[in-house]
Order: C-alpha cells, then structure tokens, then sequence
C-alpha cells in the first residue's frame, strides 16, 4: 500500500492535470470599459463588450461599442482564411484579410516574459492570478489569468500571442492612444453552432482593397 503522503501527492497531481483542460469550444464574454483611471476611481466609459467565440480551429471575435460601432473577426486556421463583417452604406461586406497581414501585426507582441505578482482575483467565478507582461521594448501590461483552462495554440488574443492560460482581465493601449480595459463576465465551455463562423448570405464577399476603395 503507498504512504498516505505519495497518495496525497497523486491525488493533488491527477486533480491539477484535469483542471487545466485545453479551452477548445465556447465562449468568453469580456465588459470593456475606455480610461484612463483618475484618482483611483475606476475607467471612465463603459465601453461595450467583447466576446471571442471558439469551435476547434475556428474563432468569432465580436466587438460591439455604445456608440454602435460593431466589428466581427472570423478566422479559420485550418483553411487560412479570415473576413471582417463590416456594414457601410446600407450594404453589409465579408471582408477577406490577409492571415500574414494579422499574424504579423501580432509579431510586436511575441516573446513577452511573464513575472507573477501577488494580488489574486476571482473573475467569472474562476480564480485568477496575477501576472505583469514586458514586451520587447520595454512596454508592460498588467493581467490575470486562469489556470483552470489552457489557451489553445491559435491566433485568440491578438495582444498575447503563445500564452500558456486565459486571461480573463487584461488592457492595453489601442492604435489610437486609447486605454482599453477588458474584463470577463462569462467563460463558457459548450457546444457552438457551426453557423456562427460561416458568413451570412447578405453579406457581399469583397477584398480588402476593394473596400478601401469604396469608402473613400
């Protein structure tokens, strides 16, 4: 029979190893809120939402803002493929980016260090740890992560490429100058329809170059 202490250890081990899952389909609704902070007193704005959506290879990421901006990213990994929804003119367009195009705005970020900091929190009834990003050039940013579920190894957090858990409170500066606070409401493991990764029939299939054009 094992020692008591060995059995204990086992358990501890078998119990870690099934709490870490691989999050490979549902979804994450995030609030965000626009800074910056003053005199401690919290962010602003109440921004919106933003809500990834993951089945297998493929992810929806919605951004919907209280000034009624909407944007919707759809990625397949396995075909290459990615489109923006975008409505303009009283027309709706499927947008065709280019994967290099998305996977080289992400190069910025790649090779952060991670240092974990005291200071926990309980985000969408998971608790979190808390961690301080250093990118490359010096920049930083503060996050928590879970570690109940892994991130997969796709392109689903645009600023923390190759992260090992899902964070589930982060911010960032946009390519605007603005502070963009994010933090989740709702993780969600379940089943997710095919038809939300597939673009709707009114939409008009379009290049991204074509677009431009129209626009201007």
């Amino acid at each position: 029979m094992l020692p008591v202490r060995f059995l204990i250890l086992f358990l501890s081990f078998t119990y870690a190893a099934a709490a870490q899952q691989p999050f490979v389909e549902g979804r994450i609704k995030y609030s965000v809120n626009i800074g910056p902070v003053s005199d401690n007193a919290g962010y602003t704005e109440h921004a919106g939402t933003y809500t990834i959506i993951v089945k297998g290879n493929q992810i929806r990421k919605e951004l919907d803002m209280n000034t009624g901006y909407q944007s919707i990213i759809l990625i397949n990994t396995n075909m290459n493929t990615a489109y923006s929804l975008q409505s303009h003119g009283g027309q709706r367009y499927a947008i065709q980016l280019s994967m290099d195009d998305l996977l080289k705005k992400q190069q910025a970020y790649q090779g952060f260090t991670q240092k974990d900091m005291t200071g926990k929190m309980t985000i969408a009834s998971l608790p979190c740890e808390k961690t301080i990003i250093t990118y490359k050039d010096g920049t930083t940013s503060v996050l928590y992560y879970t570690t109940a579920w892994l991130a997969p190894a796709m392109p689903m957090f645009d600023r923390f490429p190759g992260i090992q858990y899902v964070p589930l409170s982060f911010e960032y500066r946009n390519e605007e100058g603005i502070t963009m606070h994010f933090q989740a409401e709702q993780l969600e493991a379940s089943p997710i329809e095919s038809a939300l990764f597939r673009i709707p029939p009114d939409y008009k299939l379009i290049s991204n170059e074509e677009y431009k054009k129209q626009k201007h």
